[in-house]
């Protein structure tokens, strides 16, 4: 009996660990040129900055989703970027430091890609390219970034407008066939 306890114990101990296993593989900046050159995922550039407490939320909850962190890891290359860091960023053969807008200094790839609308959280989808698709801001539900997330990873966006795509949205054709084909 007290080895089966045992069992059962070290069973739900690994069961644990394995459960909410895939957390998002955060890329560096300093290999995106080799992530260009094979240009098979999508990228996202989450835009955020320290006390925001919907970018906190946003990465608690949403980004911390086990079913869309894998999503993300199968199907794009995530940066994550403190919008309000000058830290040099250097993509091909553009190089990325500070602005200053207003009272601030934000990074000046946060500038560009949102357009200077500095509303935080901020994400950006680019193709494979890095290529601006479009830019998204405001706090996002786990379900309501999985619409978005098979929208763009799907190419949806070449061809039917979100609106009637999220009317149509299917988890399971849409978000689990993504996840499920790719190993």
């Amino acid at each position: 009996m007290q080895s089966k306890l045992i069992s059962l114990s070290i069973f739900l101990c690994f069961a644990m660990v394995v459960v909410g296993q895939n957390k998002i593989r955060w890329q560096s900046f300093d290999n995106i040129n080799e992530k260009l050159t094979k240009a098979n995922k999508k990228f996202i550039v989450y835009f955020y900055f320290d006390g925001c407490k919907w970018c906190r939320y946003m990465e608690d909850n949403t980004l911390a989703n086990d079913q869309i962190s894998k999503f993300i890891n199968q199907n794009y290359y995530i940066y994550k970027v403190n919008a309000l860091h000058g830290n040099k960023i250097v993509v091909g053969n553009r190089s990325f430091t500070s602005v200053h807008i207003g009272k601030y200094d934000f990074n000046e790839l946060a500038t560009e890609l949102l357009n200077g609308d500095m509303s935080f959280p901020a994400l950006v989808f680019l193709d494979e390219k890095f290529n601006k698709i479009q830019s998204i801001e405001g706090y996002y539900s786990q379900e309501e970034f999985e619409v978005l997330l098979s929208y763009f990873a799907g190419n949806h966006h070449k061809n039917t407008m979100f609106k009637k795509f999220a009317n149509n949205y299917c988890k399971d054709s849409h978000f689990n066939s993504l996840v499920n084909e790719k190993h």
